[in-house]
């Protein structure tokens, strides 16, 4: 009796190590199952969040441009002019960066006495510059798009003169020199929005063709083959037409390819500006 149950007992340990060695864990081919399975799980949901993702950045976008529309009219009744724009291309590490450049130099004067010493980067340059942060009392994720790269920041030669946003009674206001059209296939419509625009804001969108990078003030390659300064609307906010003060607005446009279009544009006139100052601000006399 004693030699069966030792038998008995042999025989249940041999089953019960058996069975445990089969749980012991996957195999590879399961385990390499699951990791598919997992990866298709997590591919369709970026899928699913990237529009949710872009609508976001274009929704930050647009709050910072309202911020640096704002930082412009604060700017103008301050000091009565337009501050002229920064240079695109400096790193954040360099001192001047932000910095309105006159003249070669940064950091002048608020404006100038006359029309004799122009910015570099105004409307009718070979490059837009971009928001002068540091001049306007911002910081550079206040002039950075919600997609990484610097605000784009045009103005019309003129008004960053000393009291070049002052109105001369009884009606007559200064005058932008910037026009800007709405977008047609692949150039400028004929329907332009306004011949007169005072400055001109560019986020270049989710694309970033063309765009300044934040931090290094890296330019960015054009997504779609469009080149700086050709007809193709991108190609035209590139360089303000070629140097030719012309700018682009409109909705997203295109799926890709040349005639693909997502700038998020911003603009006013120098009466739109003065207005919004009120009575006895920025040269705007009492009514």
């Amino acid at each position: 009796m004693a030699r069966f149950h030792e038998r008995g007992a042999r025989l249940k340990a041999r089953t019960t190590g058996r069975r445990e060695s089969y749980t012991q864990g996957f195999t590879l081919i399961e385990m390499a199952i699951v990791m598919v399975v997992i990866g298709l799980l997590l591919s369709g949901g970026i899928l699913a969040l990237a529009p949710v993702i872009q609508s976001s950045k274009t929704s930050d976008t647009n709050s910072r441009l309202d911020r640096v529309e704002q930082a412009l009219l604060v700017y103008v009744i301050q000091n009565g002019c337009l501050p002229c724009p920064a240079n695109p291309a400096t790193a954040s590490t360099v001192a001047t960066a932000g910095q309105a450049v006159i003249g070669g130099v940064a950091n002048p004067t608020p404006c100038t006495v006359g029309p004799a010493i122009v910015c570099d980067f105004r409307a009718g340059a070979t490059v837009p510059g971009v928001v002068p942060w540091i001049t306007l009392g911002l910081s550079e994720a206040d002039a950075t798009d919600g997609f990484g790269n610097r605000i784009a920041y045009t103005i019309s030669n003129g008004l960053q003169v000393t009291n070049g946003m002052e109105r001369t009674p009884p009606a007559t206001y200064p005058s932008g020199t910037i026009t800007v059209y709405n977008y047609a296939v692949t150039e400028p419509s004929t329907a332009q929005q306004t011949p007169a625009a005072a400055y001109v804001l560019v986020s270049y969108g989710p694309d970033a063709s063309f765009g300044h990078a934040a931090g290094t003030g890296a330019l960015q390659a054009a997504k779609y083959g469009q080149t700086a300064g050709d007809t193709s609307p991108e190609g035209t906010n590139a360089t303000g037409g070629g140097g030719n003060n012309l700018f682009v607005q409109d909705t997203l446009y295109g799926v890709g390819g040349a005639g693909y279009f997502d700038d998020i544009v911003r603009w006013r006139t120098a009466p739109n500006i003065i207005q919004s100052c009120g009575s006895n601000a920025c040269g705007n006399p009492a009514q």
